[in-house]
């Protein structure tokens, strides 16, 4: 049914969230004295870090990179792959399936990242915010990395934890599954597919 899967990473592939929170929760405290609420820190979710630092009351965007790595780097080292992610996909290179992937993350954040270092000769194509102007919920990452494998909408599977990653996929043309491992706003999200876990993956292949 797919010969193409593309997967976001934070909260899909690598759980991320104690990292991220951790990085921007310090910076947060630092500049203004206090700990974000959940809420608050929502505003900032599923775009690129320049723009969830802007939405956050930073205003000299370099500088507050700069510290924010300095405690992603730190969180990174703690995170782990999601269990069965190693699994599939080492089954979807067996089964001669296209992989690549489409995050909000930029390049940086893609070479600081321990955990998803072993991860990355699985793909054919990985689309970080450095690749296009426009971000998640537009479907332009989405589109430039199906052209980058060759892909065709009726063919490609994208996999995210998001509201961000289903409009992507919406808007791309594609079928877009809900890895429910990673959501945190899975009751208000809308699917082609709920994947309980990355091996529910091999069902629909099957289809």
């Amino acid at each position: 049914m797919f010969k193409y899967i593309i997967f976001d990473i934070d909260g899909t592939m690598i759980d991320t969230e104690k990292a991220v929170n951790y990085a921007y929760q310090s910076i947060i405290f630092k500049k203004h004295g206090r700990y974000f609420t959940n809420e608050e820190l929502l505003k900032g979710y599923g775009v690129p870090t320049p723009i969830s630092l802007e939405r956050y009351g930073f205003t000299d965007i370099d500088a507050a990179l700069k510290d924010y790595y300095h405690y992603l780097i730190e969180g990174f080292k703690k995170c782990t792959a999601f269990e069965g992610i190693p699994e599939i996909l080492e089954k979807l290179k067996e089964l001669n399936i296209s992989m690549g992937v489409v995050t909000s993350r930029c390049q940086y954040e893609i070479e600081i990242d321990s955990c998803l270092q072993q991860f990355t000769r699985y793909f054919k194509s990985i689309v970080t915010s450095d690749d296009t102007t426009l971000h998640k919920p537009n479907p332009a990452p989405l589109l430039f990395a199906m052209d980058k494998l060759n892909a065709v909408p009726c063919e490609t599977l994208y996999i995210g934890d998001t509201v961000f990653d289903r409009e992507c996929a919406k808007n791309a043309g594609v079928k877009f599954a809900l890895a429910l491992w990673g959501s945190n706003n899975a009751e208000n999200i809308n699917a082609d597919f709920f994947f309980k876990k990355p091996a529910d993956l091999l069902d629909i292949l099957k289809l």
